[in-house]
């Protein structure tokens, strides 16, 4: 019988490629991660993983281990009872979206797409909402749904009345949205070029820019999934006077549940949800 000190080890360097990404998910010294994978191949009688520089690649042999130990651990671990909630990674548009549902944790989703790739490897996220993460093998992207930007002010803005003029956007104090992957204001983005805005305060999450724009004279931009809250909160929704992109969110999910009854009903049911606005 394989003793599961030696099989996550050998599972977390087989699906990050180092030793080192290894540990830390593991919450272990590298040497004990060495030590667990030097010890597994002598239990097997055959070596892992040949070191290729930095990173160190599986044999033929580790590849078919893997994939009979994943599933094995997962029978275990209880991961594929129906009773088992399943986690979901998501953006705050998204959250602010979908109801209450008993079937999934929901989660907001790390900000290093790095962290969220590790995430899914490690069977930690059953299922991401996310857009333009890596791509990376082992893995699925499905389109979700997509979503794009408005302006917002306060419902008394002194100027600015139904509408917003280009004139007006570029005379008025801003908040802003910083995206932390691209490091770059959102609006900048999506409309792929740099406007010259008077920027009052920059925030890194929507709910603050809710908060930051409500009451004052300033202009934000603000998903439009999301608008519906910040006419709840007083605000006007105003289309934008120049173009921009959308945003493509999809579904990231690890290949293995590809045709799992319960994960492709939940991903059935969730696009439905997010395509109702």
């Amino acid at each position: 019988m394989f003793d599961l000190n030696l099989v996550r080890p050998f599972l977390a360097v087989y699906n990050l490629g180092t030793i080192t990404k290894a540990a830390e998910s593991l919450n272990l010294t590298q040497p004990a991660v060495s030590s667990a994978i030097k010890r597994f191949e002598t239990v097997l009688g055959y070596p892992l993983f040949i070191r290729k520089g930095r990173y160190i690649d599986p044999t033929s042999r580790a590849h078919q281990l893997a994939l009979q130990l994943a599933s094995a651990l997962e029978l275990m671990d209880g991961a594929v009872s129906s009773e088992k909630k399943l986690v979901v990674y998501a953006g705050i548009n998204a959250i602010g979206i979908l109801p209450e549902m008993p079937a999934i944790q929901l989660f907001e989703s790390p900000k290093n797409a790095d962290d969220v790739i590790q995430d899914i490897k490690l069977n930690k996220a059953d299922l991401v909402i996310d857009y333009n993460l890596p791509r990376e093998g082992g893995l699925n992207f499905e389109h979700a749904f997509t979503d794009e930007l408005v302006l917002m002010c306060d419902k008394e803005n002194p100027v600015i009345g139904n509408e917003i003029t280009m004139q007006q956007y570029l005379e008025a104090e801003h908040v802003t949205l910083k995206l932390f992957r691209q490091n770059a204001q959102i609006v900048d983005v999506l409309a792929g070029k740099s406007l010259p805005r008077k920027v009052a305060i920059e925030v890194g999450n929507m709910t603050n820019l809710i908060i930051a724009t409500k009451g004052t004279s300033y202009v934000s931009a603000i998903s439009k999934s999301m608008a519906s809250f910040a006419q709840a909160f007083g605000l006007k929704i105003l289309k934008p006077p120049f173009a921009m992109r959308t945003v493509e969110f999809e579904f990231t999910y690890h290949k293995k549940y590809q045709n799992n009854v319960q994960h492709k009903a939940l991903r059935e049911e969730l696009r439905r949800l997010l395509n109702r606005v």
